[in-house]
């Protein structure tokens, strides 16, 4: 998949791992990010937004933790098949 874009904003009172898991959330939910979909790796995303890989991670788990994207070790995050979930 191509590197996500999105606008973080640093003064806004929503810590911004949970901006980011909002975004990706969204955008796995309208379709824009299709299921088996490899999401970027912490380290690349981290380099484009221009912020740590610990917030990366945190909005990662998250969505992990709530069945949007699942972790597969040597290989990456990918979006899970979304049956029930949304």
């Amino acid at each position: 998949m191509d590197i996500l874009t999105i606008a973080l904003d640093n003064n806004n009172s929503v810590p911004l791992y949970i901006q980011l898991y909002n975004f990706i959330k969204n955008e796995i939910q309208n379709g824009n990010i299709e299921s088996k979909s490899k999401l970027p790796s912490k380290r690349k995303l981290s380099k484009h937004l221009e912020i740590s890989q610990n917030t990366i991670e945190s909005a990662y788990e998250q969505l992990i933790a709530e069945g949007y994207i699942i972790s597969i070790p040597k290989k990456g995050y990918y979006v899970s098949e979304l049956q029930g979930v949304i």
